[in-house]
C-alpha cells in the first residue's frame, strides 16, 4: 500500500536509496563551499527534507531554515521517517511557507542558501524573484548554491524556455546569458559551476542539473 511518504518521494523525484544519496550530495556541496556546523543555512524548496535531514544532522541547533509551500511534504516525512520528529526537536529548525522565495521573516542572514530542483521548474518571471529573495537574506560573505537547467539530458544547450508558469513535473530552461543579466540586475555575482554537475551525476546519474553559485558583488567566496 502506497504511503504519503512514498507519494512525497515520487513527487520530488527521489525515491528509495536516491532519497538519501541526493541529500548527502547537497550537504557535501555545502561543505565544499565552507559550511560548518555553526553556519546558518536556508534551503529554498526543502520539500520532504531530502537535503534538510542531513543538513540539520550536520548543523548545530537553530541553524536551519526550510522554505516550502507544499506543507504536506513535511507531514509525509514526519510519518515516513519517524526519527525526523526527534531531529526537529533537537535542532529546532524554522519552516516557512510561501511561493515568493522570501525568508526575510526570520530576521537573520544566512551563510549559505541551498536550492535544488527549484529553478529547473521555474517560470521566466520567477528567476528574478528568486534572486531578489536570496539577495535579501544572504550574509555579507554568504554563498547561495542553486541547481538550474542549461542543458537537457542529451547534453544539448537549450536556451530560455520562457515558461509563463511553474513547470512541474516537466522542466524549464534558462540561458546562461539570462542568468548573468538577472543576477547583475539584482546586484549579485554569479558563477556557473560546471564541475558540480559532474560531481552530482556521479552519485545520482539521473539528476541532470547544472549549478550556479551566487554571492554579493565585490565579495569573493572561498
Amino acid at each position: 500500500m502506497e504511503t504519503e511518504f512514498d507519494r512525497a518521494q515520487v513527487y520530488v523525484g527521489n525515491t528509495s536509496e536516491t532519497y538519501f544519496i541526493v541529500g548527502r550530495l547537497q550537504l557535501e556541496l555545502l561543505q565544499q563551499n565552507g559550511c560548518t556546523p555553526d553556519s546558518h543555512v536556508l534551503e529554498i524548496g526543502c520539500g520532504c527534507l531530502v537535503a534538510g535531514r542531513p543538513i540539520m544532522q550536520f548543523l548545530d541547533s537553530e541553524r536551519y531554515v526550510g522554505l516550502e509551500p507544499n506543507t504536506w511534504l513535511l507531514d509525509a516525512v514526519l510519518e515516513g521517517l519517524p526519527d525526523t520528529g526527534g531531529l526537529i526537536r533537537e535542532k529546532l529548525p524554522v519552516f516557512l511557507q510561501n511561493t515568493d522565495f522570501d525568508a526575510s521573516a526570520v530576521g537573520r542572514r544566512f551563510d549559505f542558501v541551498m536550492s535544488h530542483s527549484i529553478l529547473s521548474h521555474a517560470a521566466a518571471w520567477q528567476l528574478p524573484l528568486f534572486m531578489k529573495g536570496v539577495k535579501k537574506v544572504l550574509a555579507p560573505r554568504g554563498i547561495a548554491i542553486a541547481s538550474i537547467r542549461f542543458y537537457n539530458e542529451h547534453n544539448q544547450l537549450m536556451g530560455d524556455s520562457n515558461d509563463p508558469e511553474w513547470v512541474y513535473p516537466g522542466v524549464s530552461y534558462f540561458a546562461w546569458e539570462t542568468v548573468q543579466k538577472v543576477a547583475a540586475e539584482c546586484e549579485l555575482a554569479v558563477e556557473w559551476r560546471k564541475e558540480y554537475r559532474e560531481f552530482f551525476t556521479k552519485g545520482a546519474p539521473s539528476h541532470f542539473h547544472d549549478w550556479i553559485r551566487l554571492s554579493h558583488q565585490g565579495v569573493l567566496p572561498a
